[in-house]
């Protein structure tokens, strides 16, 4: 995470903001799960209230989830989110595309867009990653040789949405947390993997040192929660869980 001593902008002009073309779909994804996600943004106001014998630098929060970071990332893709298919569109894990977060139309497997933008470019200006298993934890698992397997694993999660300027002003949103996995491979007498269930849910409490559509020059130090988990379930074999 990149620590920058920026000024808290105009929320409500930023949320308003998205692109104006329209995407195909990229690719498509057999194994994924749908996310759900709520973050919860707290930074101090700019303004102090001094009465003269009292003072107070109080708070603010500002709360958002699917439907905001699916507008962001129409803005990233140059989409345009009042037409199809990105009206409709959802967000999901793509277990089959490395675990990225992806941008899915109303079917849930036509691929709109790899949230991960250029993360893993040598200059970076705007993604977003989950990793529900940054560092696995304890695993209780069970199970028959003849049909299957079930596990809850509980571990290590991290998120980070990062943005310098790409579409958004400064942010950089990231944090550490608690998450809790339930995963179950079925297969036949033939040893052929029929379906699988997943449920992912992660808690990121109280992570500081953040930046949320920053700009000018005034120090603001926000601290960020979140909430993000995925459930889903298919045929054949989740090879990103298994």
């Amino acid at each position: 995470m990149k620590l920058t001593k920026l000024a808290f902008m105009s929320v409500a002009t930023v949320l308003a903001l998205w692109g104006t073309s329209t995407k195909a779909s990229i690719g498509v994804t057999t194994n994924y799960s749908k996310l759900n996600i709520s973050v919860i943004v707290t930074t101090n106001s700019q303004q102090v209230i001094d009465d003269g014998t009292s003072w107070e630098y109080p708070v603010k929060s500002i709360r958002f989830g699917n439907k905001q970071l699916l507008n962001w990332f129409a803005g990233w893709a140059g989409a345009d989110r009042t037409g199809e298919p990105w009206k409709s569109a959802q967000l999901v894990i793509g277990w089959d595309w490395d675990g990225d977060v992806l941008v899915v139309d109303k079917t849930g497997t036509n691929i709109l867009y790899d949230a991960i933008g250029d993360y893993y470019e040598e200059t970076t200006t705007h993604y977003f990653y989950v990793n529900f298993r940054s560092e696995p934890g304890a695993c209780n698992s069970s199970g028959s040789r003849k049909d299957h397997i079930e596990a809850v694993e509980t571990g290590t999660a991290y998120f980070e949405l990062y943005d310098d300027g790409y579409y958004l002003p400064y942010t950089d949103l990231s944090g550490y947390g608690g998450n809790k996995q339930n995963f179950k491979q079925s297969w036949d007498a033939n040893g052929t993997y029929t379906t699988w269930s997943d449920s992912e849910s992660a808690k990121f409490l109280y992570n500081g040192g953040q930046a949320f559509l920053c700009g000018g020059s005034i120090i603001n130090y926000a601290t960020t929660t979140a909430k993000i988990s995925a459930i889903g379930k298919g045929k054949g074999s989740n090879l990103g869980l298994y």
